[in-house]
């Protein structure tokens, strides 16, 4: 167990174990833990934040409406009824629009982001990552963003929402002062979904890439980004993109950065009931984006996705061994590797 309040030994990243990193934070919070999740299916996580809400801490989780209602999992169900615990869901706008963020804020001082969902798959059978910052300008920017979440979410009383239009939401918190540049592009430390024209902002960004572009993303639709890829080789730089084989068929979007000669791969989970769940790109091998956010339309214009820039040394070096281990034992894909599954017949 942890000294309340000490961070110390929740690290900056992590790859595995990551369960365990969001407990830590949660353990370790003494005024307050904000929590913003897709979905729930394993106990530790929720135990620690029935755990917070015990001794004092103030408590609020917004969870994927989708994953509610109409049955909500024991684990989501066990924070609902939890006595201290302030719950709320959310969608996003259209049909097809969710709460895709996975965030833990602890005391405002520390927040973890990343493509991590409080899943057994997550845990035990995919590749995920999470980013963990303590600088506040940062943390200040996802708190902001948690609070207007939270202004739009909806209590159990209230029930399922009605589908919304694009657009409802309004604009979520922007960087009012972004700290880093890439060759003289401005960078923001976070962008955050929907509202912000995440995709052409990000496009922008590796726009202004000179030297290398190296992508994960587990869903790939945006035309915006498959674009920007393209784009990117075409001008010089050396574009590597990668991509869970299972998501890869059928994506248009693949088959373009295919198609304009980038350097591909194609790989799986931990094991095969897996996913490589990663969304995270490097460039020039010096600036980081991650997140929650898949590089597709949706993730951009109607579900809540988060995106953090960083250009902290450490941090890019460990996602680039990682992204670089990876890769190495990842295959080179044909055409056939991108097309749809054939429907069985009588299908």
């Amino acid at each position: 167990m942890f000294y309340r309040s000490d961070y110390s030994q929740v690290p900056s990243y992590a790859f595995d174990s990551l369960n365990d990193l969001n407990t830590k934070i949660i353990d370790a919070s003494v005024s307050s833990v904000d929590v913003s999740i897709f979905s729930i299916t394993i106990p530790d996580n929720p135990d620690a934040l029935i755990r917070a809400a015990g001794r004092g801490v103030k408590v609020r989780v917004i969870v994927d409406e989708g994953h509610v209602y109409p049955k909500a999992t024991k684990e989501t169900a066990s924070l609902m009824n939890a006595p201290g615990i302030e719950f709320r869901t959310l969608r996003g706008t259209n049909s097809i629009g969710v709460n895709h963020n996975k965030i833990v804020i602890g005391d405002r001082a520390i927040a973890a982001v990343g493509s991590y969902n409080w899943t057994y798959s997550a845990t035990h059978f995919n590749h995920e990552n999470t980013f963990v910052m303590r600088d506040g300008h940062r943390v200040s920017g996802y708190s902001s963003y948690f609070d207007w979440m939270w202004s739009a979410a909806r209590t159990p009383a209230q029930g399922p929402s009605p589908e919304l239009p694009v657009g409802y939401y309004g604009v979520p918190p922007q960087d009012p002062s972004p700290r880093e540049s890439l060759n003289g592009t401005p960078v923001p430390a976070y962008l955050f979904s929907p509202g912000s024209d995440s995709q052409e902002r990000l496009a922008e960004i590796i726009d202004s890439a000179s030297g290398s572009l190296d992508v994960v993303t587990y869903t790939f639709s945006s035309k915006v980004l498959s674009e920007a890829v393209v784009r990117a080789k075409a001008r010089g730089l050396r574009v590597r993109f990668m991509m869970d084989k299972q998501m890869a068929k059928g994506s248009i979007a693949a088959k373009t950065v295919f198609d304009g000669g980038v350097e591909m791969r194609l790989t799986e989970g931990r094991t095969e009931k897996g996913a490589f769940h990663n969304k995270f790109a490097i460039l020039d091998r010096k600036v980081l984006e991650t997140g929650s956010f898949n590089w597709a339309a949706n993730a951009s214009v109607n579900s809540f996705e988060n995106i953090v820039f960083t250009s902290d040394p450490e941090t890019v070096k460990a996602y680039q061994s990682l992204y670089d281990g990876f890769y190495s034992r990842s295959f080179v894909p044909s055409e056939k590797d991108l097309l749809p599954d054939p429907v069985p017949a009588g299908g």
